[in-house]
């Protein structure tokens, strides 16, 4: 599902990033209508102190934020509507528990009952408490219909919880009264997503495009559905559209490329990534798929593939691809000990990598280190061998193309 931008644990929970990070913002600034006719604290400056927690926030100042709000929340004589923002502000500072308190001490009124359920069931989603989030957006009256913000956020915690019929249920009887909510249609494609019917995931994803013809994010997923089921040529025209709507972002730029080089067209897969490059696009894969296109073109250009690695690891120094490929290539020019730097962490950080699990043990037997390349190579199974090192190649690239390919179904930005 779609992804919210507070950390990573956050991101990993699956809410569309846009559906509730902006709600974030525009909630808080939408309150100081609901205080007109109440004079301002002046013993706590509250307005003053909303405004520097916001700047912290915006910075990123997660701990000086939280120790301001702590400060604030010790006033007296606080409005409603002051301590509603101020519950608001904790939640922004990733202090759920907090923000939470505060909601349940105020009235259901504040600042109307839709808003102050959603407050408190998003609370209790970031705390991965889904099943709370179920009863308290379930907890008024059956006639009333849920706005868009909340039937989304249920529509998750179903998932969640496992709840997959419960979850299409509460997404598309949205669909049906605001066929116009983009978010919806997104978190019904990650759904089908999520268990695996790409079809269905198209087929969502296509009637989303005829809706919002001129929105990039429903042709990429339409594109990563397509990808998935297996259609590359249409995934390619999908994907092409994406980045004439959106030529700035990185993920359609880069999952264009990938249906160009799942096609074998390589010349066109190189041309797609310099054509984004030249675009200044800044993404690590990008780099590293523009490496594994050059060598399977012309495998003698080493400083050109080298060069395209380096920049990979530059901007992402975790990208395992980019650390496997350049650490086997430092093998193959006879630089074992440079090679096992790049394998050693590739492998720390995916001990299930059977390229570099592979490209190690064979680093390691070449520095002498046989009892810990012996380990290695029984780890493997007997599973791959040097004559396969293409077929490995390409593996590493249905690899990454699977990973990005699902980020871009779950709302998540690349790493």
């Amino acid at each position: 599902m779609r992804a919210f931008a507070t950390d990573q644990r956050a991101r990993n929970n699956g809410i569309r990033r846009s559906t509730l990070a902006l709600e974030f913002v525009l909630l808080l600034l939408s309150t100081p209508a609901l205080s007109a006719g109440t004079p301002p604290n002046a013993n706590c400056h509250v307005q003053v102190a909303f405004a520097k927690v916001g700047g912290l926030l915006n910075n990123k100042s997660y701990d000086r934020a939280r120790s301001e709000l702590d400060q604030l929340r010790n006033c007296g004589g606080l409005s409603e509507a002051e301590r509603f923002n101020l519950g608001w502000l904790f939640g922004r500072a990733r202090d759920f528990h907090s923000a939470l308190d505060i909601f349940h001490s105020l009235p259901a009124k504040v600042p109307d009952l839709s808003t102050h359920l959603y407050a408190i069931a998003l609370s209790e989603f970031e705390l991965g408490d889904y099943q709370s989030v179920v009863t308290t957006l379930k907890s008024t009256q059956p006639e009333r219909q849920l706005d868009a913000r909340s039937a989304n956020l249920l529509g998750v915690s179903y998932s969640k919880l496992g709840l997959y019929r419960e979850a299409y249920t509460v997404l598309t009887e949205h669909l049906h009264h605001d066929p116009h909510d983009g978010f919806a249609y997104l978190n019904l494609v990650a759904l089908f997503a999520d268990s695996g019917d790409y079809s269905h995931a198209a087929q969502v994803a296509t009637q989303a495009t005829t809706v919002f013809p001129k929105d990039s994010e429903m042709f990429l997923v339409l594109g990563a559905a397509d990808s998935l089921e297996g259609d590359y040529s249409k995934a390619h025209d999908d994907l092409e559209k994406a980045v004439q709507l959106s030529p700035h972002l990185a993920q359609p730029r880069f999952l264009l490329a990938v249906s160009d080089y799942k096609r074998r067209d390589l010349s066109r897969a190189v041309n797609d990534i310099r054509d984004a490059l030249a675009d200044g696009i800044v993404d690590s894969d990008l780099h590293y798929l523009f490496a594994q296109c050059l060598f399977e073109l012309d495998p003698t250009k080493d400083a050109e593939i080298s060069a395209e690695l380096n920049r990979a690891i530059a901007i992402n120094p975790k990208n395992i691809s980019a650390r496997t490929m350049r650490g086997t290539m430092l093998l193959k020019q006879h630089h074992p000990k440079e090679a096992i730097a790049d394998l050693e962490l590739a492998h720390q950080m995916d001990p299930n990598s059977r390229n570099a699990t592979y490209a190690l043990a064979r680093a390691l037997m070449a520095t002498g280190r046989k009892d810990e390349a012996k380990n290695l190579s029984a780890q493997l199974n007997g599973q791959v061998n040097q004559d396969l090192e293409n077929q490995r190649r390409m593996e590493e690239v249905e690899g990454l193309s699977k990973r990005r390919l699902k980020e871009a179904l779950a709302g998540e930005n690349p790493r």
